[in-house]
Formats: C-alpha cells, structure tokens, sequence
C-alpha cells in the first residue's frame, strides 16, 4: 500500500507497475493536504487513517480486483496548458 496525493498518483501507479504490482493499493490523499481550517485537517486524517485501516485489512484478492486497472487521473490543476 502506499500513501499519496492526487498529484502523484498517477506516477506511483506507473511506478508500481513498472516493478511489477499492477494492483498496488494506493491510499489517495487531497492535494495539498494543508488547510486553514483545523476541523477540515483533522476530517482529513480521520479520513485517510479509515481509508488506511480498510485497505490493510481487507483480503489481497479482493485488493487486486479493486486495485488492477483502477484510473489515478491528474488532477486539472497539474495539467500542462
């Protein structure tokens, strides 16, 4: 499993495949992550620590299946204009 923003998902997914786990479970995380408000930040933990939780304990079958061909696109403010 590996943790990241919607900025760099798309990578570690191609990363991922280019080492062989083509159903690498990837936790995606707002970017960025910061906030000025602290209620947003904490849900966002709350969010990610249950994400997190879910993957780490759900079986590795049904990982592959969920995970295997899932699309990470880039979010619209990281593409080239």
């Amino acid at each position: 499993m590996t943790v990241i923003s919607t900025a760099f998902a798309p990578l570690a997914q191609v990363v991922g495949e280019g080492i062989g786990h083509v159903s690498l479970p990837i936790v995606v995380v707002p970017h960025p992550l910061g906030d000025r408000d602290e209620r947003v930040i904490e849900q966002r933990g709350v969010d990610i620590a249950a994400e997190c939780a879910r993957v780490l304990t759900t079986p590795v079958d049904v990982l592959a299946a969920e995970f295997e061909g899932k699309q990470f696109p880039l979010p619209r403010g990281v593409m080239p204009r």
